[in-house]
């Protein structure tokens, strides 16, 4: 399986519902991701700003992506698929 650590700015379509984030979908350099299931969900923290972040997948990829809550920033961290 190949891991790919990216920093990359995304545009997502979440639901906010509750207190909870529900990612629907993301753009990355210009295709949308529809994202099928929320696999695991955390919150971490850098500095004093609290990130919110998600492992998902579009049901042929992995991807972890997080939200940045003081910044209103979504980032693209990880790529996990094939060959």
């Amino acid at each position: 399986m190949k891991i790919e650590n990216l920093d990359a700015k995304i545009k997502v379509g979440a639901v906010f519902k509750g207190g909870e984030i529900d990612p629907k979908w993301f753009v990355w350099e210009e295709r949308q991701y529809r994202i099928k299931e929320t696999n695991y969900r955390w919150t971490d923290t850098k500095g004093r700003e609290k990130i919110h972040c998600f492992s998902v997948t579009d049901g042929t990829n992995n991807y972890e992506i997080s939200f940045y809550a003081e910044k209103i920033v979504w980032r693209l961290n990880k790529i996990c698929g094939g060959d």
